[in-house]
Order: structure tokens, then sequence, then C-alpha cells
């Protein structure tokens, strides 16, 4: 069988492979006004699209990203140790101060990885 290979053949082509293959992530903060004046005024956010809620990290992943963004400062392995459950310790209690905040005043604070790597950021 006999392919076109024409210009309009091939963007034809191209055009139907970006449609099979493209995927465009959207990130938005759930802080704040912004994000729901967005689904508001774009309701095919809600309607055409996946949304990922992220959950809580586990300690696990919380002590490997803080050893990993902690590995170029010079810094004896104990007190990188201490460093680390530091860090563990104050995001997970900030997390679950921010629970009881929410069931005692109904209102939100968001405990995000990018508020955890903003305090590892602050060791260096």
């Amino acid at each position: 069988k006999s392919k076109e290979y024409s210009p309009m053949a091939l963007f034809a082509m191209f055009v139907n492979r970006c449609r099979e293959n493209l995927h465009i992530i959207l990130a938005f903060s759930p802080i704040g006004d912004a994000f729901r004046i967005r689904l508001r005024q774009y309701p095919s956010f809600i309607n055409c699209c996946t949304i990922d809620w992220f959950t809580a990290w586990p300690q696990d992943a919380l002590e490997r990203v803080a050893f990993k963004f902690l590995e170029t400062i010079e810094m004896d392995d104990s007190i990188r140790e201490g460093v680390v459950t530091t860090c563990q310790t104050f995001h997970e209690s900030v997390r679950l101060l921010s629970e009881k905040f929410f069931k005692e005043l109904c209102r939100h604070n968001y405990v995000t990885p990018t508020s955890y790597l903003e305090l590892i950021g602050s060791f260096k």
C-alpha cells in the first residue's frame, strides 16, 4: 500500500500524533482565592481534566528528601541526622496542627511539599 508524503499529509500525521501523545500538566496552588476563581472562570478544568490531590508524604520519603537536599552541605553526619529529624518533626507537627486548626476554626493551612523543601533550604 502506498503512503502519501505530501506536506499536508505529513502535517496531518503530525497533528494526529500530537493529539494522541500530548499531555499537559497544570499545577495550581489551592491557597487563596485564585484557585477558586480560576475554576469558576474555566469550568473545563473540572469537566475535562483529571485533578490529582497530593496527600501527605510518608516519614521515609521526608527523610530521603532531606538527606538528598542536605548531602551537598558540609556538616558532620550526626548533625545532618539531627537536622533531618528536626525537619521531619517540624513538617509533621505543622501538618497535624493544621488539621486541628481546620477542625476548630474551619480555616485551611496547607502544608505542601514546597513548604518542606523551603524548610530544608533554610539550613543551607
